[in-house]
């Protein structure tokens, strides 16, 4: 076929390597291949951090850490004297920190043996030095307003602090993972504009709600469970 200027290019042949004419469904084919290989070589490349069983599970520990948070501070919130010492608060949301840890483990652990992978790598540590710049400031500006006895003031900054370090990890991660850190960052900037007794409130749509509907939009968009 004689191909001029006014040829449409849909009626041009494809040609292959060698210079004979190749189906259209061929280099479809070829596409399709290509396109294996990349979503291949991208997993291996990405981490899937928080699967959608294990959000819903961290958020939940989130939402049971703020009401137990709760329940302490509720006397200055009273003006009453405060009487929940520090002691409780760092173990409350130590052990929510534990817990959505092991959480993530175990789930993860048990999908590293399905597909033959394993849950500690390279990536993972890089990943661990990424957020720890992040966790570092909130735990620094943690001391500081607990240590004056602001206890209200520390909210927005933990959620700053932990939008940090998502955002960090996702740059191994899955998209959603680097939404997800936004979405803290968002949520945090506008706790600074709150009064401090809304604080708490805001922690539970964050930790809890942002968790939950990241485990809920992974497990059905990614069927990542």
């Amino acid at each position: 076929m004689l191909i001029t200027e006014g040829t449409p290019l849909d009626d041009r042949p494809y040609f292959s390597g060698d210079g004979d004419a190749a189906a259209p469904g061929q280099v479809q084919e070829a596409y399709d291949n290509l396109r294996v290989i990349r979503q291949v070589m991208e997993r291996s490349t990405k981490y899937s951090t928080l699967s959608g069983f294990s959000g819903v599970i961290v958020g939940c520990w989130a939402l049971l850490g703020v009401a137990i948070t709760r329940w302490l501070i509720l006397p200055l919130e009273r003006r009453e004297p405060f009487t929940a010492s520090v002691t409780a608060l760092a173990a409350t949301w130590m052990a929510v920190f534990a817990l959505s840890v092991a959480t993530d483990l175990l789930v993860t652990k048990s999908r590293a043996v399905r597909v033959g992978k394993q849950v500690f790598s390279r990536l993972g540590l890089h990943m661990v030095a990424a957020a720890a710049p992040g966790f570092s400031a909130g735990l620094a500006i943690t001391l500081y307003f607990v240590s004056r006895g602001q206890v209200n003031a520390v909210w927005p900054f933990w959620m700053l602090s932990y939008g940090i370090a998502i955002c960090a990890v996702g740059q191994f991660s899955v998209r959603p993972v680097s939404y997800l850190g936004w979405a803290f960052l968002a949520a945090g900037a506008a706790t600074l504009f709150l009064l401090p007794m809304y604080g708490l409130w805001m922690m539970a749509i964050a930790f809890g709600g942002f968790h939950i509907a990241y485990g809920l939009y992974t497990g059905v968009t990614r069927k990542d469970w």
